[in-house]
């Protein structure tokens, strides 16, 4: 997997792309102070069924990959819990993001798991289907597809498309270059 740089947060990351790919507010960090970079790997689940998850894991997601589950944002039910954010991370998964709930947030927060949701539920979910997994999904109205970059922190979760990830990754480069000019001018006042 590609490394990316320590430097790139969400807030780079929607000033390179002018503020596209950029998830709704009401998807957010359930641990603060958590940071995620990784391709997308996409799932889609059923309202109030988290089979697409299991199925996920089936599909044995490459190292470093960003589990993106949509199709939540309507359920009561949670997207994972305690034990399946382990075996995600035991799987090598970095982190989640979902338009969905989730349950058991004191161990998901204990495991330090990066989870990036709707909010917090005690009801587990169906395992009924359908799920389908890899392709694209659509997440708060923005296309994800596997592969896709997820710059995921406490300011929000942006995708870059995979094919302007270098394009993209030069203008946030730049953005810092340009704050840190802009910083080193206000500390020298």
């Amino acid at each position: 997997m590609e490394e990316f740089p320590e430097w790139l947060s969400a807030t780079l990351a929607s000033d390179a792309s002018g503020g596209q790919g950029v998830l709704p507010s009401w998807i957010h960090a359930l641990i603060p102070d958590v940071r995620a970079v990784g391709p997308a790997f996409v799932a889609l689940m059923g309202q109030d069924d988290n089979l697409g998850v299991r199925a996920a894991m089936t599909a044995s997601p490459p190292p470093g990959s960003v589990l993106v589950v949509a199709g939540g944002s309507t359920s009561r039910t949670a997207t994972i819990g305690g034990l399946l954010a382990l075996e995600l991370q035991q799987a090598g998964i970095a982190a989640l993001v979902t338009d969905g709930l989730v349950r058991d947030a004191k161990e998901i927060r204990q495991a330090q798991f990066g989870v990036w949701c709707r909010g917090v539920t005690p009801i587990a979910s169906y395992k009924n289907g359908p799920a389908h997994v890899g392709g694209a999904v659509s997440l708060g109205g923005t296309i994800i597809h596997n592969g896709d970059l997820v710059i995921a922190d406490e300011d929000g979760v942006v995708i870059w498309p995979k094919e302007h990830i270098d394009d993209l990754l030069a203008r946030a480069r730049a953005r810092l270059e340009q704050d840190n000019a802009r910083l080193a001018k206000l500390q020298n006042r």
